[in-house]
This record gives structure tokens, C-alpha cells and sequence, in this order.
């Protein structure tokens, strides 16, 4: 967030510091150490208890600020929120086009409401075995457990959690039974069901006995059993008001998933780009070495061929200076030899009709 030097002055001489730190969702010790960065006076010790009381006080006025080097007097004074998600919770409330206020009677039900009225008086809920091992659409309603006096109540906060989290672009979906939250293409479990509290007692042999006690508090849960979020109600705040809480975290855990996801792909991406690389490279190498491979075996043929020319030259050259004649069975020799030659020799491109082209 982003305020002007005279708006931070305003601000901190409009209410205490702990409620400005509220409001903005700000330590308070960050606020003091922009105030003292900016120059900007606070309000000493006291000071609003004698407004309070209707005593005299002075607002200190804001004065100029000192600017040393190239800094601007008006430039705008940046102050994070303590974290994203707490900032979003804010937003959500503070959005008026979500009516994320539950109503003390319900009204314009939405449609998973109705079918989850009518599941649970079918009593569809107790039917573990078919539920959570089909995708049969009559299983396709709203996860609420309680007991019949709570059932309105828990359905005015589905009703309004619902209509919410649709009017922010998202959905409500089902797989097996199961409801889910679909955010930023990322699913997300959801349940809501009458708090239990487990009671242990020891028993006179030794052994401990669990019994589970119903409790008039409601408590909403997110996410898979071993990650799991849980919102109940307190003696302070109702689940009614955790709505924003809710809708914050789910969009934050389905974000989170999502970025994660996204840089896994990127990542996967990434690397199957560099494995082909390395495959075109490697490929390179392997069509070098077998061009070398062939060079050096090409020169090997070449030399003995030319060896056997330089053979056939010397018997031929002996039988000339011994004015020998050169008998028909050496002829036939001297010819099958030169033609092995060029058969062997990589430039000549002469193929022997017996071992064809020798390499």
C-alpha cells in the first residue's frame, strides 16, 4: 500500500496506533519506524485518554520535511501488509458486492442448498459405502454433518459461502462424493459439521475409554485430512464471521498450488528442452565420430590399396626386366589383384563383383 506523507500524518492522529495496525493489517512498529523515516510526529503518551476525557490536547503540526540527497518530500511512502493473505481478508470484507453477511433466516437458496435439504432429509449422507465409491449425481450435495437444530444455521452458511466464492468466478464441484472448491483450476476439499468434543476416562482396570460429546459449535474444514484448515466457533467470533477467512485461504492454498504447479510445468518444460539439446548435441558428436570412423577407415582402405598396387607394380616391373613372359595364371592374378585394389580404394568407386564395395 502506497499513502502520501500527509496522509500518514492524518492517519495516526485520527485514532490510537493499535487500531490503525488493525485496520491496515501493519505492526504497529512498522508504522512508528515510517513515521520517524518520514518525519511525521506522533501523538505522546496519553494523548487519548484526555481526548477521551475531554481534556485539552495539541496536534502537533506536520512540518517540512528535511530531505537529505536526492529525496522527494512528497514522495509516497510504501507500507506493507503484514502478509498477502491477511490483506485479502480485508478486501473480503470490505467488498459489498459479496454480501458475505449470513442472514438470520434463509432466503434465495441456491440450488446446491435445495438438493442438500433434500439429500438430507433422504438421509443420503449415511450412505458412506455408495458415496464416496460412485460419481452418481444424487450424491452431488453440499458436506454438512450436525444435528437437526443446527441444519438451518449450517445452511445459511453454506448458502452465503456458496453464492461468494460463484460471484468471484469460481465453483463448487464433486468427485465421488466428495464437495470440492475449484480456484485457479486447483481443487480444494470442503466439510462442515457439528463440533464434537472427544471425552477420555479412565475406566478401574486401567484402560482408558474415548466417548464423544455434541457441542452446539460449528466447525468448517478445508483441505485433505493431513493438511487440514478448521474454522470453529469461539466465544468471540461465530463461523459466520470467518467467512472472509475462509475464502481467503482457500484462494491462497489454490494459488499457492497452482504457482507451484505452474513452475513444475515450466520447470519439466525446461528440462525436456535442455534433454533435447543434449540429444541434438549428442547426436552431433555420434554423427561426428562415425564421419571420423569412416575418414580413418576410408584412409586405411585407401592405403592398402594403394600397398597393393605398389605390390603388383614391383611383380610387374621384375617381370619386365627379366624379360620374363608373364605366364596366363599370373596375368589372371595381376588383374584380380588390381581390381581388389580399386575395390578397396574409397576414391576410385569401383565395387568388386564378389565382396562388393569393401570398406
Amino acid at each position: 500500500m502506497a499513502i502520501t506523507r500527509k496522509q500518514l500524518y492524518d492517519l495516526v492522529w485520527s485514532r490510537p496506533m493499535v487500531q490503525i495496525s488493525d485496520q491496515l493489517q501493519v505492526p504497529t512498529h512498522i508504522l512508528r519506524m515510517k513515521c520517524h523515516e518520514h518525519q511525521i510526529p506522533l501523538p505522546k503518551q496519553g494523548y487519548w485518554q484526555k481526548l477521551r476525557h475531554g481534556k485539552t490536547t495539541n496536534q502537533e503540526e506536520l512540518p517540512p520535511m528535511e530531505v537529505v540527497g536526492k529525496g522527494k518530500p512528497d514522495a509516497a511512502i510504501i507500507v506493507r501488509f503484514v502478509s498477502e493473505y491477511k490483506r485479502r481478508v480485508e478486501e473480503l470484507k470490505n467488498d459489498s458486492t459479496l454480501n458475505l453477511k449470513v442472514p438470520t433466516k434463509l432466503s434465495r437458496p441456491h440450488p446446491l442448498i435445495k438438493k442438500t435439504e433434500t439429500a438430507l432429509g433422504k438421509k443420503l449422507d449415511k450412505e458412506y459405502g455408495s458415496r464416496f465409491s460412485s460419481n452418481d449425481p444424487k450424491f452431488e450435495f453440499l458436506p454438512i454433518s450436525t444435528d437437526t437444530k443446527q441444519l438451518a444455521r449450517a445452511l445459511r452458511i453454506m448458502n452465503t459461502l456458496v453464492r461468494a466464492i460463484e460471484k468471484l468466478g469460481h465453483q463448487i464441484s464433486f468427485e465421488y462424493g466428495r464437495c470440492h472448491v475449484e480456484m485457479f483450476g486447483q481443487k480444494k476439499e470442503i466439510n462442515l459439521r457439528q463440533k464434537y468434543n472427544r471425552i477420555r476416562e479412565k475406566e478401574g482396570d486401567g484402560y482408558s475409554r474415548e466417548s464423544w460429546m455434541k457441542t452446539n459449535k460449528l466447525e468448517f474444514q478445508a483441505g485433505p485430512s493431513f493438511n487440514q484448515k478448521r474454522w470453529i466457533d469461539g466465544k468471540t467470533k461465530s463461523l459466520e464471521d470467518c467467512l472472509p477467512e475462509i475464502i481467503a485461504w482457500i484462494e491462497k492454498d489454490c494459488r499457492d498450488w497452482h504457482d507451484l504447479r505452474a513452475r513444475q510445468a515450466a520447470a519439466s518444460k525446461e528440462k525436456e528442452r535442455e534433454l533435447e539439446l543434449q540429444r541434438e548435441r549428442q547426436a552431433v558428436v555420434e554423427s561426428e565420430k562415425n564421419k571420423m570412423k569412416e575418414l580413418i577407415e576410408n584412409a586405411h582402405s585407401w592405403k592398402k590399396a594403394q600397398t597393393i598396387r605398389e605390390y603388383i607394380s614391383e611383380m610387374e616391373r621384375q617381370v619386365k626386366n627379366e624379360d620374363l613372359m608373364l605366364e596366363e595364371e599370373t596375368k589372371e592374378y595381376i588383374i584380380w589383384a588390381k581390381q581388389k585394389a580399386n575395390g578397396l580404394d574409397p576414391l576410385h568407386g569401383f565395387e568388386d563383383p564378389i565382396l562388393g564395395k569393401v570398406k
